[in-house]
């Protein structure tokens, strides 16, 4: 819990410059600008209730980095889609990643960073197995 609160931490502080906060990051992440996604699909992918992804949609539909359009089959659905403005934060949040990883990568030794990588994978199909059953 402290290894996932303290990297949590770091990440935000890094992402707040560019006016990315907690959350949304992961959520412009499961967005992609050439593909519209319904709101329950991406809930489902970030293991949240849609009613959480509305109200976090809300605030980048704000900021102009996404935009919902309405099924034109079936109007209770909604679909969401990043804007270029939207995709071009994406790249940035993937970018802070990126660089967050690897720089706690080389902090350790490299014998050891295969074998935490596998068990960080294993502990993380778990807990997204547990939460899909609690949803």
């Amino acid at each position: 819990m402290a290894l996932s609160k303290s990297t949590r931490q770091l990440v935000s502080l890094k992402l707040a410059e560019t006016g990315v906060m907690a959350g949304q990051d992961q959520l412009l992440d499961a967005l992609d600008p050439r593909e519209q996604r319904s709101i329950c699909m991406v809930a489902n992918h970030l293991s949240v209730r849609p009613s959480t992804v509305s109200k976090m949609l809300d605030i980048l539909e704000r900021r102009g980095w996404c935009q919902r359009e309405a099924d034109d089959v079936d109007l209770r659905r909604t679909f969401v889609r990043l804007t270029p403005e939207g995709e071009r934060i994406r790249l940035h949040v993937r970018r802070v990643w990126g660089e967050v990883n690897a720089d706690l990568m080389r902090q350790l030794p490299s014998d050891m960073v295969s074998d935490m990588s596998a068990a960080l994978h294993q502990v993380e199909d778990v807990l997204m197995t547990r939460l899909s059953r609690l949803r």
